[in-house]
């Protein structure tokens, strides 16, 4: 579980910031894998302790999470002004 925690925080990490320069849905699978990675990381702390993986998984989890949320955020706000303008 601490490996997969690892490999799910970089592609959270990873997908959060292309989301931002090049495909928006990204940020959406970002948001998807940072939890994961978050889940993953708790659930082996139990079993192994604190480790350096186990920490890097958690905090590019945290990062990918919070990334992805902005970056939906910034589509929310964006579509609204977007449907405010045309009516």
């Amino acid at each position: 579980m601490i490996v997969a925690s690892l490999v799910l925080g970089i592609l959270s990490t990873v997908f959060s910031v292309v989301s931002f320069f090049i495909f928006w849905w990204l940020g959406i699978i970002a948001l998807i894998l940072g939890i994961l990675s978050i889940i993953f990381a708790a659930k082996s702390k139990n079993h192994y302790g604190f480790t350096a993986m186990n920490i890097a998984g958690l905090v590019l989890g945290i990062i990918g999470t919070v990334l992805g949320t902005i970056e939906l955020l910034i589509i929310i706000i964006a579509v609204a002004l977007a449907a405010a303008a045309m009516a």
